[in-house]
């Protein structure tokens, strides 16, 4: 198993997927840029200026690469398994996200200080809609597992909202990473309908929760889990979800974003709801509507990282 030495500065690998992302990727790469040891990007053939973009960086610490999309879990247990990672943590970081510099000094810190046997950390993100910032309601206790030791993670196999599986324990940061679309709220309508094709699609086939265990007084995300199933029980689910987010979860406390925030998440868990009793009454499954992908860019395709990571894709998987 990876380790470092008590009082030694770990380095960390940071992983990125994107697609279509000239809004948001050069502001995610110079957030850990001089910080990551290296940083990966793994696109799936974009159609916009996202490699132009990247490449206008000239930043030698950024590994370039693309791979065909499947699903989300798909492309990360094949990065994964195909890219050179040399750092003794991995973070996965989306093209939208910026590591802060409370996350970094709170990582420099804990990292050297850990076991062996601690294999994951979860965190935060604190979410900036239509430009303002939401730190409480989704966000006061939503942790997820995003960052490892190299080399002790694998995804789940779960078409959406796919999660990071480690054998050995988590700690918790307390710090947050900023996740700040630049993207138009109608771009956001429209992979929120994505999302919820895929999650509807995810309860009728009754995989809720992949390899995870839904458990009360599990982890936060087993917990999530469980609270899940439940709330697919109740009556009033979306309102009673706006309930809990936006007073339980005191997201009254980001006033007006927390107000739209809470809605926004309601109305689309009640699209869920009507995509779900659109099959139960009339068979029809929900459309999931995948933008078109283009096709492997000649700069990339013929690099010798790309030839290196389509031989280790061949690998067998890590876990």
């Amino acid at each position: 198993m990876r380790g470092t030495a008590h009082g030694t500065a770990p380095s960390v690998s940071v992983i990125i997927l994107t697609f279509n992302e000239e809004a948001n990727i050069q502001a995610a790469i110079a957030s850990v840029s001089g910080w990551a040891k290296e940083i990966f990007v793994v696109d799936s053939f974009s159609t916009d200026r996202t490699i132009d973009r990247l490449l206008e960086l000239g930043d030698p610490s950024v590994g370039l690469v693309q791979n065909r999309f499947e699903s989300y879990p798909q492309q990360w247990n094949w990065a994964l398994r195909s890219l050179p990672l040399t750092g003794d943590w991995t973070l996965k970081l989306d093209a939208d996200e910026r590591v802060t510099p409370e996350f970094k000094k709170e990582a420099a810190e804990l990292l050297p200080s850990l076991e062996t046997d601690v294999e994951g950390v979860i965190f935060r993100r604190r979410i900036q809609l239509t430009g303002d910032w939401i730190e409480s309601g989704a966000v006061r206790k939503n942790y997820d597992l995003r960052m490892w030791r190299t080399g002790r993670a694998s995804f789940e196999n779960r078409p959406i909202n796919e999660h990071a599986l480690v054998t050995g324990k988590t700690v918790r940061m307390k710090s947050f990473v900023d996740h700040c679309d630049a993207k138009s709220i109608t771009e956001w309508i429209d992979r929120q309908n994505r999302y919820t094709s895929l999650e509807t699609l995810s309860r009728i086939r009754g995989d809720f929760s992949g390899a995870i265990t839904p458990r009360l007084f599990g982890t936060a995300v087993e917990r999530r889990y469980w609270l899940k199933r439940v709330y697919f029980r109740l009556p009033m689910r979306p309102f009673l979800f706006f309930l809990v987010r936006f007073i339980g979860q005191l997201g009254f406390l980001d006033g007006r974003a927390g107000f739209r925030h809470a809605v926004l998440e309601s109305f689309f868990l009640y699209i869920q709801d009507l995509k779900e009793l659109e099959y139960r009454r009339r068979g029809l499954l929900p459309v999931v509507r995948w933008p078109e992908r283009g096709i492997p860019d000649p700069r990339i395709s013929a690099s010798p990282l790309q030839k290196l990571v389509d031989g280790n894709s061949q690998k067998p998987p890590l876990l």
